[in-house]
């Protein structure tokens, strides 16, 4: 069934760079789904039936009913007694506030962090940055952005708060942040890459100093770059116009300490 599910992956999949990991089937269809929805291939108020979709994936009802539970839960999804699944409205607005909340908790994070460093979580930040600088040369955009997150994740430990990690780890999984990251959304060339590195090594570098402005400036620059091109790369895909300054927490980024 698995291998059904698999082979139907072809050339419109080849389009967004979509690869999966060794998942459950119900996960895979849920990423191929939110996915879709995130395209604007499937459009708000748009009911999914079931059985249509079993046959589409060339899956049982069961992981399909299991799906729709995860895109519920993600927010992609609203499922109505007696009436079925519904796809619900996704505003680049609203992925862009995605996107403002996490950097918000990730600037307290890392204010903090550079305030009071936990050597143990700088040594880690350090590691992710070093796998950072290997990575800029090879063209892999998931790989960075995947490497970037875990660095973000760092941040956050490392700033001692508890509750701060939860609702991070809360927009991951209960928000469409994991869904929309399925597709290459940034660091698609060298110099983006170069760029990002050197703001995490700036931010890496200003925790190390205690200097907590320097720190917020680099990491608010990088997240602030990721939202605007991942926001951008959303747009393109959606075939929808968009005005960068109003779905920007800010109309200007702040001027960022220098990177080393």
């Amino acid at each position: 069934m698995a291998a059904t599910f698999r082979k139907l992956m072809t050339d419109e999949d080849s389009e967004l760079g979509r690869s999966f990991a060794p998942r459950t089937i119900p996960e895979q269809v849920a990423e191929e789904l939110g996915a879709e929805i995130v395209a604007g291939r499937r459009k708000a108020g748009e009911r999914l039936v079931e059985l249509d979709l079993a046959q589409s994936f060339g899956v049982s009802r069961g992981p399909v009913r299991e799906a729709i539970r995860i895109l519920e839960r993600r927010r992609l999804i609203d499922l109505l007694p007696r009436r079925g699944a519904y796809v619900r409205p996704l505003s680049l607005k609203s992925i862009a506030d995605l996107f403002n909340v996490r950097t918000a908790l990730s600037m307290l994070a890392v204010k903090t962090m550079a305030t009071s460093p936990i050597e143990s979580y700088v040594e880690t930040l350090a590691r992710r940055c070093a796998e950072l600088e290997k990575m800029v040369e090879v063209d892999d955009p998931m790989g960075f952005a995947r490497i970037t997150t875990r660095a973000v994740k760092t941040i956050a430990r490392g700033s001692g708060n508890e509750l701060l990690v939860e609702l991070l780890t809360d927009l991951a999984n209960h928000t469409v942040w994991t869904t929309i990251w399925k597709a290459p959304l940034d660091y698609r060339t060298r110099e983006i890459r170069r760029l990002s590195a050197d703001l995490m090594i700036g931010t890496l570098d200003a925790i190390r100093k205690r200097d907590p402005e320097s720190a917020v400036a680099n990491l608010g620059r990088l997240l602030h770059d990721d939202r605007d091109r991942a926001v951008t790369a959303i747009s393109d895909l959606r075939g929808e116009s968009l005005d960068l300054r109003a779905l920007s927490l800010t109309e200007h980024h702040e001027a960022p300490a220098k990177a080393v």
